[in-house]
């Protein structure tokens, strides 16, 4: 299953979270689900809230329907919101906006996901991106961090690996390109930041 809509339930108690998650977890709720949507909805809850994802929009509102019959058996009421997600920015977005279907769309869109992630770095102080390079030798790897450092970059190597830091994955994919041109017989990839190089300035990219 896709997942690629959540419907959210926010309940008036924060008890009823707990609550309805498992009530939407039994056997009679999986059957009254598995009979109105030919399809099995993912649950889960904290606190005041409930999240329900499915693959469809109309999966999700038919999910929408199902809680709402399961309140208003016990005269609860809650608030509902469906949400899409959106794989350029990477994040829930309400039903109603469309996804990109244009360069220029999926330009912006882009451009947004750099500007939260840019954020999210200044803000927490640690990359959101890192860059994982495998040199060949530890000469190799000397060499390269030397010529960073030539360039003003604040560094710091393991023997033949260098992880390098980006505050949002253009960043870090130019950077990659930059290293994967400059150390051809080197290994370059991508990844989500593991929190552990830092970010301190927003315009110095930092190995460690």
């Amino acid at each position: 299953m896709a997942e690629d809509w959540r419907v959210t339930v926010e309940l008036a108690d924060e008890g009823l979270g707990g609550w309805l998650t498992e009530r939407l977890g039994a056997h009679e709720v999986e059957e009254a689900v598995r009979d109105r949507l030919g399809s099995v909805i993912s649950v889960s809850g904290e606190g005041a809230r409930v999240f329900l994802y499915a693959d469809t929009e109309s999966a999700a509102t038919e999910a929408e329907r199902v809680v709402e019959h399961v309140l208003a058996q016990r005269s609860l009421e809650a608030t509902f919101a469906i949400d899409r997600w959106h794989p350029v920015e990477e994040r829930w977005e309400k039903a109603a906006l469309p996804l990109p279907d244009s360069p220029e769309s999926v330009a912006v869109e882009q451009q947004r996901r750099d500007a939260d992630e840019s954020a999210e770095s200044a803000a927490t102080g640690l990359a959101t991106w890192d860059v994982r390079v495998e040199l060949g030798s530890h000469r190799e790897a000397v060499e390269l961090a030397e010529r960073f450092e030539a360039e003003g970059y604040a560094l710091a190597r393991r023997w033949t690996y260098l992880t390098v830091g980006a505050a949002n994955e253009d960043d870090a994919k130019e950077l990659a390109a930059r290293i994967a041109r400059e150390a051809p017989a080197a290994t370059v990839r991508v990844e989500p930041g593991a929190g552990l190089v830092s970010q301190v300035t927003p315009f110095a990219v930092f190995l460690g």
